[in-house]
């Protein structure tokens, strides 16, 4: 009796806080597929090791986006629209860092979310990546306003180019769970205890 109880707290847990993932090939394992791109912005292999220091296959896999590669007009941005739930919040996840270079320098990445008409900003957040090699995590929320909504990384124009990349990876969209579904797991995760305790 008490595994079934287990079972049925476990479902429970699943129905209510449990988020399909939106956000397609964010690990980028796939190159670009699911994203739209302009300017100066690519795939990169990690290889062995890394991509010029930035990542490591452990982190990372075999894929990560770079941009202004080769030295370019950091130009870049890539997108990727997905369905949302009108006036659900969302939990973005990224990781952001830079290529190794020689002087004190690192690279800034913005990202932005646009509502269900594709101009509306919802949310944004210039991060900044260091130049060590490890690619640090970044997140913020946002409340989507429609059933469609879009995240963008975009390159900026002040970012050093000579010998330095911006590197993204991991990418995810998850849901915030609402409050009641929050007071509606605890209500059932009680009910639960108290099944087993007259059993």
């Amino acid at each position: 009796m008490f595994v079934k109880t287990l079972f049925a707290a476990a479902a429970l847990f699943a129905t209510v806080g449990a988020s399909a993932g939106p956000i397609l090939n964010g690990n980028f394992e796939a190159g670009l597929t699911s994203w739209n791109k302009s300017g100066n912005v690519d795939i990169a292999r990690i290889g062995n090791s890394s991509y010029f220091g930035a990542g490591n296959p452990a982190q990372n896999g075999s894929n990560v986006v770079a941009f202004n590669g080769g030295d370019s007009t950091p130009n870049g941005s890539i997108w990727q629209s997905f369905v949302t739930t009108t006036r659900a919040q969302y939990t973005v996840n990224f990781d952001f860092g830079a290529t190794s270079c020689t002087s004190s320098c690192g690279q800034s990445l913005l990202a932005s979310v646009f509502g269900a008409d594709g101009t509306t900003l919802l949310a944004s957040k210039t991060v900044a990546g260091g130049s060590n090699g490890a690619l640090g995590s970044f997140s913020f929320n946002f409340g989507a306003n429609g059933t469609a909504t879009t995240l963008r990384f975009s390159d900026l124009a002040t970012n050093r180019t000579v010998s330095i990349d911006g590197v993204l990876d991991n990418v995810s969209v998850t849901a915030v769970p609402e409050p009641a579904s929050l007071a509606l797991l605890s209500l059932g995760l009680v009910g639960l205890v108290a099944r087993r305790r007259r059993a």
